[in-house]
C-alpha cells in the first residue's frame, strides 16, 4: 500500500473516491448517503472537496493498491478554522474499500495520526453512526463527548444515534510507544460498590 497526502486531485483520483465510496454505500449507510452517488452526482461532490483541498481547509490522506495503483482508502482531516481552536483536527470521512479491510487500517492510522501532530494538533475528533465502528474507534483511543440521538435518519424515516468521540494525539502516541500496539483494552463495566 502507498500513503500520499495530495494537495490536489485529479480527474482519475475524483473518480476513484466516488467508486469508494460507492462501494462502501452499497454496504453500509454510514457515509451520509443512502445509496451510491455515481459519477454524475458524485463529481461535483468531489469538485467541491478538491476546492476545499487546494485552499488548505483540508487534509486527504490516500491508500493507493500497489498492485493497480487504484485508491482503496481516504482519510479526511479538517483543522478547526478559529484561532483559538487550532490545536483540535476533526477527521470527517475514514473510508475503506470493502474488499481491502483489515490490510492497511492500523498502518493509515499512524499515518493520520503522525500528519495531525505534524499539523501542529493535539486533539482529534470524529463522529460516528450507532451502526458504524463505534467499539474500532474506542479501542483506538477515542472516548465520548456527546451524544445526539437523532444524528442521521434511515430513508428520512428511523432515527440513528451519533456519537462524538475525542482523543489526546500524545496519548495514543504514548500508548503505542509503550505498548507497541494501537488498541487499548476493551473498558471493562465498572459497578460501584456502596460502603
Amino acid at each position: 500500500m502507498r500513503y500520499e497526502w495530495p494537495r490536489e486531485l485529479s480527474e482519475k483520483d475524483m473518480r476513484e473516491m466516488i467508486e469508494l465510496m460507492d462501494a462502501v454505500a452499497v454496504k453500509e449507510q454510514t457515509l451520509g448517503f443512502y445509496e451510491p452517488l455515481g459519477q454524475e452526482k458524485g463529481l461535483p461532490f468531489m469538485q467541491a472537496f478538491d476546492a476545499e483541498l487546494r485552499k488548505g481547509a483540508l487534509d486527504v490522506l490516500t491508500v493507493r493498491d500497489d498492485a493497480d495503483d487504484r485508491i482503496v482508502g481516504m482519510v479526511t482531516l479538517a483543522r478547526a478554522p478559529l484561532p483559538a481552536r487550532r490545536h483540535i483536527v476533526d477527521m470527517r470521512r475514514c473510508v475503506i474499500a470493502p474488499d481491502s479491510r483489515g490490510q492497511f487500517l492500523l498502518e493509515g492510522w499512524s499515518e493520520a495520526l503522525h500528519h495531525a501532530r505534524d499539523m501542529g494538533c493535539e486533539v482529534i475528533t470524529l463522529e460516528v453512526r450507532d451502526d458504524g465502528p463505534l467499539v474500532l474507534w474506542e479501542r483506538l483511543g477515542f472516548r465520548p463527548y456527546g451524544v445526539l440521538p437523532d444524528y442521521a435518519r434511515v430513508d428520512g424515516r428511523e432515527p440513528v444515534t451519533g456519537h462524538y468521540l475525542y482523543a489526546r494525539i500524545a496519548d495514543i502516541l504514548a500508548h503505542f510507544e509503550a505498548t507497541g500496539t494501537w488498541l487499548y483494552e476493551p473498558q471493562s463495566e465498572s459497578v460501584a460498590v456502596a460502603s
